[in-house]
């Protein structure tokens, strides 16, 4: 399959142009015919020198779907037609591969086509929660709402993760400068202190020659250390997509003081949203929790969101199912009050609500405590290094 870039108008003459895939022109020009446009031009489009890099500087950011969807909420609730509403997203949009994903939409949105299936041919853009949740507005004819009520999670989770970000970059930071001074110390520092000791017939201390040993095999065998680093981490990854690595990294995650608190507040808080998001919509329950499995990254929930999907296909209640040592005792519980009451959709967005405040705390309570454990090591190694350097110079010293 080519790709061809075209011009067309609309019977009403307004104009468009984006990329078609076909086997060759004069198919292109049958397809666009058939979208019910007039073909202006069409000529074969030239592929980029850097298609990776085109393709990375060109991405759809979860902040512009975001902001998009709130757009598109916007002009729906107002009363817009939604291919109108379409076409004026694409004509704001900067971004290229988005702005060309929607011209496609649009146009499939006209051929007849509902919002949900021209969604469901951008699954790189539209994840399957997306489409679930707009199909489910599209057959409750409750788009704007939908829309509206999705827009406003989406928002809630892109300021939850700005929070978790922020709260990582000072000991990503600290780390990654400890690591540059202990490179320059082994290069360059080090090395010009060793001509100064051989010169001398003392007996150096045990740190020093620690140092030493330390920056000659760092000098000498930097490349083994690369190819170490690297081959760790290739079998790591290539270990966590089998479905046995995978899980134990993920319990492994769970079970690690304070972070592995927060990974399981910040998957509990993505996963009560979600669910919040999909019942309120009125997705199934099944449904749901099969849409929520496939999004939830650590394979030690997604084990137990399996069992509770085959659970409640044999009619046992979803709060039997949570009971797990992964999920709080309070989720069970809460889960359990909303189905007796019939209002199980706000209680999983008070459950979200719930474990992002307590993911905040914790970040925050992170953030203190690690201060002073960066303080220590860092006193320790500047401790080791003045030793280490000073006490064969004060030997020197008095030996004369």
């Amino acid at each position: 399959m080519a790709e061809f870039i075209y011009r067309a108008k609309d019977l009403n003459g307004k104009e468009y142009s984006g990329d078609v895939q076909s086997a060759d022109i004069r198919t292109a020009v049958g397809i666009l015919r058939k979208r019910g446009l007039v073909v202006i031009t069409v000529k074969p489009k030239f592929k980029s020198a850097a298609p990776f890099l085109e393709a990375f500087l060109n991405r759809v950011s979860f902040s512009e779907l975001v902001v998009t969807t709130r757009q598109l909420a916007t002009m729906v609730g107002s009363g817009l037609v939604l291919s109108e509403a379409i076409d004026i997203l694409e004509e704001q949009q900067t971004n290229k591969t988005f702005k060309k994903a929607l011209g496609e939409i649009s146009s499939d949105v006209k051929g007849g086509l509902t919002l949900a299936q021209a969604l469901s041919r951008h699954p790189k853009i539209f994840p399957r929660l997306y489409v679930n949740l707009v199909r489910s507005g599209e057959t409750s004819g409750k788009l704007d709402e939908v829309l509206l009520r999705m827009a406003t999670g989406l928002e809630k989770e892109r300021e939850f993760q700005a929070r978790v970000r922020g709260a990582m970059i000072y000991p990503a930071v600290v780390l990654t400068m400890m690591g540059v001074v202990i490179i320059i110390m082994m290069v360059f520092v080090i090395p010009k202190l060793v001509t100064l000791y051989d010169q001398s017939t003392l007996e150096l201390p045990w740190p020093t020659k620690i140092l030493i040993a330390s920056s000659n095999l760092f000098i000498n065998f930097w490349w083994a250390f690369i190819i170490l680093v690297v081959a760790a981490i290739f079998g790591l990854k290539r270990w966590n997509k089998t479905p046995e690595g995978h899980l134990f990294l993920s319990n492994l995650i769970l079970k690690l003081p304070i972070v592995g608190k927060i990974v399981s507040n910040v998957t509990l808080t993505n996963f009560n949203r979600t669910f919040g998001l999909l019942t309120s919509a009125g997705i199934p329950l099944l449904d749901s929790i099969s849409i929520v499995e496939d999004m939830t990254e650590n394979a030690a929930f997604k084990k137990v969101l399996k069992e509770a999907h085959g659970g409640v296909e044999k009619g046992l209640p979803l709060s039997s199912l949570l009971t797990s040592t992964i999920f709080p005792r309070i989720v069970g519980q809460m889960v359990k009050v909303g189905e007796e009451t019939g209002k199980i959709d706000e209680i999983f967005l008070k459950l979200a609500d719930y474990f992002e405040s307590e993911s905040d705390h914790l970040i925050k309570n992170l953030t203190v405590a690690i201060e002073p454990i960066i303080l220590i090591i860092l006193g320790i190694g500047v401790g080791f290094l003045v030793i280490s350097i000073i006490l064969p110079i004060y030997q020197l010293t008095t030996s004369f």
